[in-house]
């Protein structure tokens, strides 16, 4: 067998023993001599199938400690996206409509959920009120945009949607952040409009809102690209 095709099924191996025992993030794997041996690969394997598995955001390794199971982030998936991505406009249309679909169609469930999501739709108005600040001083916000749309979906307690926002965004920030704003309507009154809806229970409205925020976003997309 080529060493290729050896370390690949070290860290097929690896991934396996990892989701027979059932092991959660933060728990530790066994000392390497133990596991090469469970695993039935040389030590060698293991150590580079491990090193590929920390990459990939699998598995950390703690120095002095040993290795542990990751907690799940996309962040690995995101230094592992080509450079393309970074160019401005690149895919920005897929983007925009893979956003806009999941925002959106979580405002019924934020509304829902509007009483316990009092404290931080008051938050997110509080952040929709400096991104208007930021946006008239000309200084940038997109700290502050970032944690509106965390903030906006942090009640419903769903760590995939926490990860699948956080990747939109990175993604988004790469190249959306050249994005010019529009003179007939700042992105802080924007949000905020999406905020006032949810407040007062309307889901539909909020639904509305948030595709109204998109639009507005392709509208200025296209400023970038006729740019270009």
């Amino acid at each position: 067998m080529k060493h290729g095709s050896i370390y690949r099924e070290a860290q097929v191996r690896l991934r396996d023993f990892i989701r027979e025992h059932g092991l959660r993030p933060g728990d530790r794997l066994p000392p390497e001599s133990a596991l090469a041996a469970e695993l039935e690969v040389s030590r060698l394997s293991l150590r580079e199938a491990s090193r590929s598995l920390q990459t990939l955001g699998v598995i950390e390794a703690r120095p002095g400690n040993g290795l542990y199971v990751a907690a799940f982030s996309f962040r690995p998936v995101i230094e592992q996206l080509p450079y393309g991505m970074a160019e401005p406009g690149a895919s920005l249309e897929e983007l925009l409509t893979a956003r806009e679909a999941m925002e959106a169609g979580l405002m019924p469930a934020v509304c829902r959920l509007r009483d316990e999501e009092e404290e931080a739709l008051s938050r997110c108005a509080d952040l929709a009120t400096e991104m208007s600040e930021r946006e008239q001083r000309g200084e940038s916000f997109a700290d502050v945009d970032r944690e509106f749309h965390l903030s906006l979906y942090q009640t419903l307690g769903n760590p995939l949607v926490e990860n699948l926002i956080e990747l939109f965004w990175e993604l988004f920030v790469r190249v959306g952040d050249a994005i010019p704003g529009s003179p007939e309507r700042n992105r802080g009154e924007a949000h905020l409009a999406i905020v006032r809806a949810l407040q007062a229970g309307d889901a539909e409205l909020a639904t509305a809102r948030m595709f109204e925020h998109f639009d507005d976003v392709r509208v200025r997309a296209r400023l970038l690209q006729d740019r270009a």
